[in-house]
């Protein structure tokens, strides 16, 4: 099945708005994220960090990473690191197959939608401007906007505050249980991305409402709202 509604779904629920995570749900970011901080590794702290060592804290601030590796110089290997990531992203970042269309169909359904995010305002600025998705999403948290990070759910209680909807007319979707306990956490309806998670089992494990298999699937959870009409979902 496409959606599989884990927790028996969210009955009654009449969603208004959608909350998107950024990494692994909407960009295709492990490549450059992965090459970035290794880089910067290798550069200030003359150490190789494998891959399965990065993914592992992949829903973790970039700050809180770089802090349990060196201590007292998170902030000057996350500058390191920004500098690094804005040279490579161009070239590597994109957006997962499928998300454009899937942003265009529920902007015409009618839906309020957020980026909700624990990266870093740079970081998250250079994809919301190179993909241009301030056109779906006007509202972005990011790293700076809060002082508790997902897993907190106070990040989507922002999000939800700005967009003016109630956090129980609302799903967050995310590729990571720190998004599911975040969304649930803050009273919205979660929807686990597995199009993009490192961590399959985990994200399943985390019990979200639904799972999704592909970010077309989310427009079954989506119907058009009163007054709007059914979009085209082509690419």
């Amino acid at each position: 099945m496409d959606v599989i509604a884990s927790r028996g779904g969210a009955p009654g629920r009449r969603l208004a708005a959608i909350l998107f995570d950024l990494d692994g749900t909407l960009l295709d970011s492990a490549e450059l994220i992965i090459t970035a901080f290794q880089e910067t590794c290798r550069s200030r702290l003359h150490r190789d960090i494998d891959r399965a060592t990065i993914l592992r804290d992949w829903a973790r601030p970039i700050r809180e990473r770089f802090h349990a590796l060196a201590p007292g110089r998170d902030e000057e290997l996350s500058r390191d690191y920004l500098r690094r990531y804005l040279a490579l992203h161009d070239r590597l970042a994109r957006l997962f197959c499928g998300v454009p269309a899937l942003l265009r169909a529920l902007a015409a359904r009618g839906y309020a939608m957020a980026v909700v995010t624990s990266k870093r305002r740079a970081t998250t600025q250079a994809a919301v401007g190179a993909f241009g998705l301030a056109e779906w999403c006007p509202v972005i948290i990011t790293d700076e906007d809060t002082r508790r990070h997902k897993p907190d759910p106070e990040p989507v209680r922002l999000a939800v505050s700005r967009l003016g909807v109630a956090a129980a007319d609302t799903l967050m979707v995310g590729d990571t249980p720190f998004d599911v306990e975040a969304g649930r956490d803050a009273g919205a309806a979660t929807a686990g991305a597995l199009w993009g998670a490192v961590d399959p089992d985990a994200l399943r494990a985390a019990r979200p409402d639904y799972i999704v298999a592909r970010p077309e699937n989310l427009l079954a959870l989506c119907p058009p709202l009163d007054g709007a009409l059914p979009a085209a979902t082509g690419p």
